[in-house]
């Protein structure tokens, strides 16, 4: 069970490395829309907590707390790549 919590956060992180690589491509350096996307995967995370609370459902052999473990899991990796990628564009700037 916590192996397939780690490989979901794994692949939840991929993508959300991929959107992330996107949407620096696309935006002005100036916003934080780079951010957005592990703001979305936090508060999935946390709904996905909650949801599991009720009762015992599961997809793909993991609950919803798994998933919701996974997803904050992934944010907060996310959230601190995306952070150090941020940093270091604003130094190349000035």
């Amino acid at each position: 069970m916590f192996n397939m919590a780690l490989v979901a956060g794994a692949a939840l992180l991929v993508v959300l490395m991929v959107i992330n690589i996107i949407i620096s491509k696309v935006s002005s350096p100036d916003k934080y829309d780079i951010y957005k996307p592990a703001g979305v995967l936090f508060a999935l995370g946390i709904i996905l907590l909650s949801i599991s609370s009720v009762g015992r459902i599961e997809i793909m052999g993991l609950g919803f707390g798994g998933w919701g473990g996974a997803s904050l899991f992934a944010a907060a990796i996310g959230f601190i790549v995306t952070s150090l990628v941020d940093t270091s564009n604003q130094s190349e700037q000035k």
